[in-house]
């Protein structure tokens, strides 16, 4: 079994001496105030949206409609063409 040595990779040794950075403690309040509001605006409009309307109504009722609907016709069309067949 031989060993495989990695090259230096240039990106990640750029990216070590990068340094961090902490939050300004004299924004840092304002801008937990500000996520929370965005987050909370967010959180209104997806319950707003996801909130069962009209739409959800009629595609109840309408959804069995339409199938009842294309089984009779296909019920009728079966019947004619049988009866066709048979020379009724």
């Amino acid at each position: 079994m031989t060993e495989h040595t990695n090259p230096p990779d240039e990106l990640l040794a750029v990216m070590a001496a990068l340094g961090s950075r902490e939050p300004n403690p004299l924004r840092d309040p304002r801008l937990r105030a500000r996520c929370h509001a965005a987050l909370a605006a967010s959180r209104r409009h997806e319950a707003l949206r996801d909130e069962p309307g009209w739409r959800l109504a009629a595609g109840l009722a309408l959804a069995p409609a339409v199938v009842g609907a294309l089984c009779g016709v296909y019920l009728f069309q079966v019947i004619a063409r049988a009866l066709h067949l048979y020379r009724f």
